[in-house]
């Protein structure tokens, strides 16, 4: 069906049946310029002439870092209940897709918030592909615009997520600007373990969040059960957010602590996003763990980010630290990083924005001399100027 008959089509439905129909979406791209390891660059070792990804090579790119198209509507069924129900897709303005893509969003559709549901005085359900509490709720400690590079908070809050096959709870607001949430995402696999049983390898999440007069505090949790080598671990992610943001001021604090087991650790310590970056960071998750494929690595984080509006300009700040990651409860000196991030957002409309940022990140000497095999440093860092508008 092309592109004409579609358009008419839709032309002649009555204008009721597309009354409770909302089109949004935000499109936005950057140019960009720096080194890290989201950025998929080889190198080549100098000892035995192997070449290696990722490495840390400089790389000038258009990025799409965030765009997206959604659909949402509602139906009211009488006595105080609505069906619900959006459709969000993301998109690659820049031509690109998956680990190409600044926002590593794939070809499959409904890749974002997808889902249906009942809203009523006892609360909203919904059912899909739904985001945590962590993702939908907080992050006001990142309030940065970026893609593949360091200059967002993008390790801090890298665990941030959907669930898929989910279901999401929220209360009705009992106590005015009281928020609780709990969502669970079922495992339609049930993997077998060594032993013939299954296991169930659901994830859960709570959230908790309270404002008032520019104040709030928010507190997320997000757990995945039968983790680790042997599919009987629990790994979780918590962060307790809290600050002032009104009159503006921003001014966002963190704190987070993160469990993970085998593979899945080097993601979560370090916040690299892509596959093939996971498979060659295999000796990283080798180090921190000692060898045990189902040990246990936990690493300790924080943030602070400070923002002031004066008139179309908002300049920020942010200054996140990781620290050393401990292994089945004994740590590892110098395995943390150190980032930081600078910028300026400069409204040209209530829907347009422009910005220019800074960030860089910089891993300690135990992590970092492997992370970054024979290139000799121990730094990422990205500049962009870019654009953002929504609709």
């Amino acid at each position: 069906m092309n592109k004409k008959l579609i358009a008419l089509l839709l032309a002649t439905l009555p204008a009721a049946a597309m009354a409770d129909v909302t089109l949004y979406g935000d499109i936005e791209a950057d140019v960009e310029n720096g080194k890290a390891l989201n950025y998929n660059q080889q190198g080549q070792n100098p000892v035995n002439g192997a070449t290696f990804s990722p490495a840390l090579k400089t790389v000038s790119k258009i990025d799409d870092t965030g765009s997206y198209i959604g659909f949402k509507g509602n139906e009211d069924l009488g006595n105080g209940l609505k069906a619900i129900w959006q459709v969000e897709q993301g998109l690659n303005v820049d031509g690109t897709s998956g680990n190409g893509s600044g926002n590593f969003y794939g070809g499959t559709w409904a890749t974002r918030d997808t889902f249906v549901g009942l809203s009523s005085n006892f609360g909203t359900v919904k059912l899909g592909h739904i985001s945590t509490y962590l993702n939908s709720d907080m992050e006001k400690v990142d309030p940065w615009i970026y893609g593949a590079g360091v200059n967002g908070l993008g390790t801090l809050t890298y665990n941030d997520t959907r669930l898929k096959n989910a279901i999401r709870y929220d209360a009705p607001q009992f106590v005015p600007g009281l928020k609780i949430s709990a969502m669970y995402g079922f495992d339609e696999t049930r993997t077998l373990r060594a032993d013939g049983s299954r296991s169930d390898q659901g994830q859960y999440a709570f959230g908790l969040g309270y404002e008032n007069s520019g104040f709030y505090g928010d507190l997320g949790y997000a757990a995945e059960r039968d983790a680790g080598a042997n599919l009987n671990q629990t790994a979780y992610y918590w962060r307790a957010e809290a600050g002032y943001n009104a009159n503006n001021l921003l001014v966002a604090a963190a704190y987070q602590q993160t469990k993970t087991y085998g593979s899945n650790a080097t993601f979560a310590i370090q916040g690299v996003g892509t596959a093939n970056v996971a498979q060659d960071l295999a000796n990283v998750n080798a180090r921190i763990n000692g060898g045990d494929a189902n040990g246990d690595v936990k690493q300790d984080e924080a943030a602070l980010t400070v923002g002031y509006t004066i008139g179309a300009f908002t300049p920020m700040a942010s200054f996140a630290w990781g620290g050393d990651v401990k292994t089945n409860g004994t740590k590892l000196n110098d395995t943390g990083y150190k980032q930081w991030v600078l910028g300026v957002n400069y409204a040209l409309s209530k829907r347009t924005n422009s910005y220019i940022s800074y960030g860089q990140k910089k891993y300690d000497s135990g992590i970092g001399n492997v992370l970054n095999f024979a290139n000799g440093t121990d730094k990422e860092n990205t500049v962009a100027v870019g654009l953002q508008h929504k609709f």
